[in-house]
């Protein structure tokens, strides 16, 4: 309905002002403010936010064009341009400041109702293709990242899983041909061998996949069960953790967050993993959460952390962490590492909402933490 549609109208001259909003008035528009000046043109509308704006070319302070320019760039909104005259220079000015229809002086009712009707509709047009080219560029832009990344950790990938699968076939080879006359110790340890190459491969090939999921996540995050993903995150690093000797203490129960299971058993995964490699002899990794009176983020979110007792980090390898292809080697204890998993907790927690971040004082130790949407509390 006409009614519903708010007309501010700006026009020096006030017969013509009071003429044009008689004709609105009839045709059901609603006169929402009027201005007879080109700064006051602005600050009505800025403030007003009206539906549509009779914009005459000709007014002290801000002309017609500069007022519609001013507009454009502070509160777009439909103009109609009123203009005593017509030449070709100053439609194509018009449309350059953003109008989307004009009118001669004096403007017949029907005349008048049109251009409404042709600004609202372009200026709708316009919106809309903003829209879709904006929504473009950043799926452009994320293609161009997804792409970026997936190609860089495809050569990395491809470089790195030539060690292990060169060192399993070469045992394998030696088994087929000579398990025979092995004695059983060479054979466990072969095996051995095998099956730690094995396990670094298949590790380096989930996290590609890890990495293309993320990317195209779009599920629905839920509440989330702290003590079991950290509890199964921990059987699943039964191996790993045997073999460092690391001690690792928990909290008896966790806070409930906002998140999505698999991707943070995941984070968790990582980040306990690195513990265990970088932490030193025998790492002593403590896993927690902020209390309500330690929480330095924003109180809409919890902080998780995994903090080990290794040598720490140098501040230079610090600041590029979360960054693809960055490897923790400290120099007192050198481990394999294919460089993408703290970029793929990066990946994971700021679809979730959060983010990521560590601590590692000159001391000693280290703490990476991840923070993630607090369950909101039921009413």
């Amino acid at each position: 309905m006409k009614s519903s549609i708010r007309v501010v109208i700006a026009e020096d001259d006030a017969l013509v002002s009071e003429m044009i909003q008689r004709h609105l008035e009839r045709l059901g528009y609603t006169i929402a403010g009027e201005a007879h000046d080109g700064h006051t043109a602005v600050a009505l509308v800025t403030d007003l936010q009206p539906d549509v704006v009779i914009l005459d070319i000709e007014m002290p302070g801000l002309n017609g064009l500069e007022v519609a320019e001013e507009l454009h760039a502070r509160c777009p909104t439909p103009i109609v341009i009123l203009t005593a005259y017509e030449t070709q220079e100053l439609v194509k000015q018009a449309t350059a400041a953003g109008a989307g229809a004009y009118l001669l002086k004096p403007p017949h009712p029907r005349d008048l109702d049109r251009a409404i009707t042709i600004a609202m509709a372009r200026f709708a047009d316009i919106v809309s293709l903003r829209t879709m080219n904006a929504e473009l560029q950043r799926l452009n832009t994320n293609l161009e990242t997804s792409n970026a990344d997936l190609d860089a950790y495809a050569r990395v990938v491809a470089h790195d899983l030539k060690d292990p699968l060169s060192v399993i076939l070469g045992f394998a080879e030696v088994l087929a041909e000579d398990h025979g006359d092995l004695p059983p110790e060479k054979l466990g340890e072969y095996l051995d061998i095998i099956v730690s190459k094995s396990r670094k491969a298949v590790s380096i090939i989930n996290g590609l996949l890890l990495l293309a999921e993320v990317q195209h996540l779009q599920r629905q995050a839920e509440v989330l069960d702290m003590q079991t993903i950290v509890n199964e995150t921990l059987d699943r690093l039964t191996w790993q953790i045997a073999e460092g000797h690391a001690d690792i203490c928990r909290p008896e129960s966790w806070p409930q967050v906002i998140g999505y299971p698999q991707l943070v058993e995941e984070v968790w995964a990582n980040y306990i993993s690195n513990a265990i490699k970088y932490g030193g002899k025998n790492p002593q990794i403590t896993l927690g959460y902020d209390n309500p009176s330690e929480q330095r983020q924003d109180e809409k979110y919890q902080r998780f952390w995994v903090c080990d007792s290794g040598p720490g980090i140098a501040p230079k390898v610090a600041q590029n962490l979360f960054e693809p292809f960055v490897k923790m080697g400290n120099g007192l204890l050198r481990s394999s590492s294919h460089g993408l998993g703290l970029s793929i907790v990066r990946r994971i927690i700021e679809k979730l909402g959060g983010k990521v971040g560590m601590e590692s004082p000159p001391a000693g130790g280290t703490c990476f933490w991840f923070t993630l949407p607090k369950k909101e509390p039921e009413l």
